[in-house]
């Protein structure tokens, strides 16, 4: 039964749980899939240890979710809104049991509701999603093994840290952090079994995913020096922190920035030093690598509840200095929410922050999501007159080419109910999924501005641009158009293709 004390705290995460949920619902409304989204839906349908590009665990929810036979939004996003529910539910019980009372746990859950970086990667289908989650609940093991030092919660740490690690690889910060703040801490903890026998569960469950990426040429750590190379070694670390701050509303960052370099030296906290240092080093360990903005957010999650009691503590006779600042950061958070959050339509969104064309005649808006929809209808709609046109013969021997992986995984899944042929793709991890063909096909295929008829020469014999899709918000040049071809007399089979394309991958 839970304390009567918390009774007050339980009614602020309930009450945050509940405007969280209708914000996501109505981006929901106004949203279309993101280009990424659409991969990891696809993975659902390739079951594996591994995947080129991203961890596991992503493609078994959307096996889950592939159980619908859905195309709905909202259907593909159930994980989306369980994960973020718990993450909601997990701070709160983390500033709870970190002291935090009424207030610091409005704090803590206010700064995750007004901040457009956290409503951006928290309404997707992505592994930055739940990735968080496995942080803030490997946060919460440790916080409250300091509280009460039982084996069964370094257990249940390394369990949780192992299926962090299968969704996203970035989770060996805070592990690679927590071994940093045990040496200088608490060294008494390697004589724990519990802690030994954790490391083994974690090595267990990760294994299969390990000898997938060995017998398959280890491609994540192919996709990490290529993201490196082209992305992270020109990344500016102070552009990135200034972005971090901006992204997740300035007004939250006074939080976590005094839990990172406040409370850590405060002795009223001293008692979670191994954790609030597992997040320090993880917090430097990041800026080194040169990490980009959203990497952090993990990281900030686990900050917010320690900065929201440190504050509530230290105002704790001054709580109108909290409130007031709170009003301030809510009203300038719902002014920014649409920035990271679809919670108006799209014509509103443009009318109100005043968007205006750039130089190609284009309205450059970020959030894919906001415009995606009407893209895909155009696409679909050219792609499926292309199809119904061919001979009737010719459309049983047809498939769908998409030059990169958005094109193709957006055709499985929005592409069904129209009756369009399978999509492939050589990009990312479609590459492995590419089904058997010979040359004899007929191929639809989708493509990007830069890949024109000439380049699709190459590999056909009879090349006919028949579309075109406009995209009129995009502010990335390469998305400006889809070009849209119908393609015969392929010279090369799918094996000769593939081998041609294995350094295309990424």
């Amino acid at each position: 039964m839970a304390d009567p004390k918390y009774k007050i705290e339980y009614i602020v995460i309930a009450i945050i749980l509940i405007i969280n949920l209708i914000l996501h619902l109505i981006a929901d409304s106004n949203s279309g899939f993101l280009g990424d989204e659409l991969l990891h839906i696809d993975a659902g349908n390739h079951l594996a240890f591994g995947y080129m590009d991203f961890a596991p665990t992503i493609a078994y929810m959307a096996f889950i979710q592939n159980l619908f036979q859905s195309d709905s939004y909202l259907i593909n996003h159930l994980a989306v809104h369980f994960a973020t529910a718990v993450i909601i539910v997990v701070c709160g019980l983390i500033t709870i049991k970190l002291g935090g009372k009424w207030l610091a746990v409005l704090i803590t859950l206010s700064c995750i509701l007004f901040s457009p970086g956290f409503g951006a990667s928290q309404s997707l289908f992505l592994p930055v999603l739940f990735e968080q989650l496995a942080w803030v609940v490997c946060i919460y093991y440790l916080i409250t093994y300091c509280n009460s030092p039982q084996n069964k919660y370094l257990i249940m740490l390394g369990v949780v840290a192992a299926l962090g690690f299968l969704t996203k690889y970035s989770i060996l910060l805070l592990i690679v952090g927590f071994i940093f703040s045990i040496f200088i801490f608490q060294q008494n903890i390697l004589k724990k079994k519990a802690l030994w026998m954790s490391f083994i569960l974690f090595f267990i469950i990760i294994l299969p995913n390990i000898l997938w990426q060995i017998n398959n040429g280890l491609p994540v750590i192919y996709h990490f020096s290529k993201l490196y190379d082209t992305q992270l070694v020109t990344a500016s670390r102070s552009g990135e922190l200034k972005t971090l701050v901006l992204t997740l509303n300035p007004f939250a960052s006074v939080f976590w920035i005094a839990a990172l370099f406040v409370v850590p030296f405060n002795p009223c906290l001293k008692k979670y030093r191994l954790v609030i240092y597992s997040l320090l080093f993880a917090f430097l360990f990041l800026f080194i690598a040169k990490g980009k903005m959203y990497y952090y957010f993990p990281i900030i999650l686990g900050l917010l509840p320690f900065g929201a009691v440190y504050f509530e503590h230290q105002l704790k006779k001054r709580k109108w200095v909290l409130i007031g600042y709170l009003s301030i950061l809510g009203l300038f958070g719902i002014i920014i929410l649409p920035k990271g959050m679809p919670v108006l339509p799209l014509d509103k969104y443009i009318s109100l922050y005043n968007f205006n064309k750039n130089s190609d005649n284009k309205i450059p808006i970020d959030l894919e999501n906001y415009y995606s929809k009407g893209i895909w209808d155009q696409i679909l709609k050219s792609v499926c007159n292309t199809y119904r046109n061919l001979p009737v013969e010719e459309q049983k021997n047809c498939l769908i080419w998409g030059r990169h992986y958005s094109q193709a995984s957006g055709i499985n899944l929005l592409g069904k109910k129209l009756g369009l042929p399978h999509a492939f793709s050589f990009h990312g991890s479609c590459y492995n999924w590419v089904p058997e063909f010979a040359n004899n096909i007929t191929v639809i295929v989708i493509a990007d501005p830069e890949w024109d008829k000439s380049h699709w020469l190459k590999y056909f014999k009879e090349v006919e641009e028949v579309g075109t899709v406009e995209n009129p918000y995009t502010s990335n040049i390469k998305w400006y158009f889809q070009r849209i071809f119908l393609c015969r007399k392929l010279m090369y089979n799918s094996h000769e293709l593939k081998t041609i394309f294995k350094d295309e991958i990424f």
